[in-house]
């Protein structure tokens, strides 16, 4: 028999996703212990496993609760899995929308998805690949800067509409703050992180882009963050980024905070052997769910 805490580790389910999905869906109706604590069998194991796979691959939540442990195990295999027909569908209409300068239609083509997905398939096979395709359009001078503007615009709203929507700060949940480093002004990396962390009952902190070290680290000191997560984009870093980076590991007032970085400057800064020892690279937006999800698991044994 295992206790929620153990199922969210084994499924990469959050506490709270696994009881919304009981008291929404009934997904799994756990057995409780002679303390009231929800008890799993190695059935409810089980189809919670092929419950996690499925809709992390974008199947909805709520279809795949009326299924059965077979059906649910047959849309597992892959003859059966997600095709990108539906993400290619949305990318068309997100751009064909975007090229006619109907902000409305886009919007609400992003909004769609939102539903129609959880939010690290969301992040990962929808939002990614769409700012991805985006700025290689207006690389290639078929979107005007005013329309990757509109987009981007669109993006950030959405993302943090959302946030506030799911996010309500209280004091028992571990806290991670969100920036880019004064030279950096590509947020998309921390804002598709705040939405993970928040889905996952996260208190999040979103200070946006460009911002110096030293208000990182003033703000650090009044909101107690567990987590600093940072993104640096531009490759080669510019050397002042860098040196912000380094003095951000070496100060005191975030000795006993952790330091996670993310995008591609970080990775040549790791590759290159320039990246300061505390700061903890994040490979993708996968690998950020997955250290949330452990950091979050350790930080209620503790």
């Amino acid at each position: 028999m295992y206790h929620i805490k153990t199922i969210a580790t084994l499924t990469g389910l959050s506490s709270e996703t696994l009881r919304a999905w009981e008291r929404r869906y009934q997904t799994v109706v756990p057995a409780r212990d002679e303390s009231g604590r929800r008890v799993y069998s190695e059935q409810d194991l089980a189809r919670l496993l092929l419950l996690a796979e499925l809709t992390h691959a974008g199947h909805s939540i709520g279809k795949l609760s009326k299924l059965d442990d077979r059906q649910l195990a047959k849309l597992v295999q892959p003859e059966s899995r997600l095709t990108d027909v539906s993400q290619h569908q949305y990318f068309d209409r997100i751009i064909e929308s975007l090229l006619q300068y109907r902000v409305d239609s886009f919007e609400e083509l992003l909004k769609r998805a939102l539903l129609a997905y959880e939010p690290l398939p969301y992040v990962r096979d929808i939002l990614t690949p769409a700012l991805y395709r985006v700025g290689q359009l207006w690389h290639e001078e078929k979107l005007s800067v005013a329309q990757e503007h509109m987009f981007s615009a669109c993006v950030k709203r959405i993302i943090l509409s959302m946030v506030n929507n799911i996010h309500l700060l209280t004091h028992n949940r571990p806290s991670i703050l969100f920036a880019t480093p004064q030279g950096e002004i590509h947020e998309f990396g921390i804002l598709m992180a705040c939405l993970l962390a928040a889905s996952q009952q996260f208190n999040c902190y979103y200070l946006g882009s460009d911002l110096p070290a030293a208000e990182i680290v003033e703000a650090s000191r009044h909101l107690q963050p567990d987590v600093v997560a940072l993104s640096v984009i531009n490759t080669p870093p510019e050397p002042e980024i860098v040196e912000q980076l380094h003095w951000l590991g070496e100060v005191d007032e975030l000795r006993e905070t952790q330091i996670w970085i993310g995008g591609q400057g970080a990775k040549y800064l790791a590759e290159h052997q320039r990246l300061n020892r505390r700061l903890q690279l994040i490979a993708d937006i996968d690998a950020f769910h997955q250290k949330a999800c452990q950091f979050k698991y350790l930080r209620d044994r503790s």
